[in-house]
């Protein structure tokens, strides 16, 4: 099984001040797509109709904060298409509110992310034999990705003593449509939080429990 990370929102701590004027955002989401390896041609193929409907260049990133409320409801809306064809298509998230996070994991911005991860993903990966775990490579840098790869392994077999081989792999998002889809889906759900914009959040919400599994943190 492979799972397909991404984060919507910033790892600055800057509160004084407005959200992309001088100040950071006050939550973080990181979203996820967990699919077979076998399906993720059909992940590709519904990007490739959007990319039609939308008239994009073909294997040029759009980023989820560049579609509008309504085009992301419509995604939203249309992500059955890809369930009905890929049944082990899920989508899983998290969100911090990053002002009541403790003073210690603000210390550093990678053991923070790593923390978040941590949470997130055993739940996930408690039920599968093998986990492919890919990240964009602009988010945790290569040295820092070993930290990771080090952290969710001994939470996963240490802690929680789960039997699953974990492999972690980092990728470049501007070529690799499984991080595009996890980037619009965590853009998605972190603008309900920071900005009101909610019309896609509502529409996933209705998937909850069944294709959409949703964490919130220090809220």
């Amino acid at each position: 099984m492979q799972i397909y990370l991404d984060e919507s929102g910033d790892l600055g701590w800057t509160f004084d001040k407005p959200n992309q004027h001088g100040g950071s955002s006050r939550f973080i989401t990181i979203a996820g797509i967990v699919v077979d390896s076998d399906e993720l041609k059909h992940v590709k193929r519904q990007i490739a109709d959007l990319y039609k409907k939308y008239n994009l260049t073909p294997k040029i990133e759009k980023k989820g904060a560049n579609f509008s409320e309504a085009d992301a409801t419509y995604i939203v809306r249309n992500l059955n298409a890809i369930f009905n064809k890929a049944r082990s298509f899920k989508i899983i998230a998290i969100t911090t509110r990053k002002e009541n996070v403790n003073l210690s994991l603000r210390k550093d911005c990678n053991i923070f992310y790593n923390y978040m991860l941590g949470v997130m993903l055993p739940d996930t990966i408690k039920h599968y034999k093998n986990v492919e775990i890919v990240i964009d490579k602009r988010t945790i840098k290569v040295d820092s990705g070993r930290s990771f790869e080090e952290y969710i392994k001994t939470k996963c077999w240490g802690e929680l003593q789960l039997d699953v081989d974990i492999a972690c792999s980092y990728d470049s998002s501007d070529k690799n449509e499984g991080i595009w889809m996890a980037d619009w889906l965590a853009n998605f759900i972190w603008r309900h939080y920071e900005d009101g914009r909610s019309e896609a959040y509502k529409e996933l919400s209705k998937l909850k429990g069944t294709i959409f599994f949703e964490k919130t943190l220090f809220m």
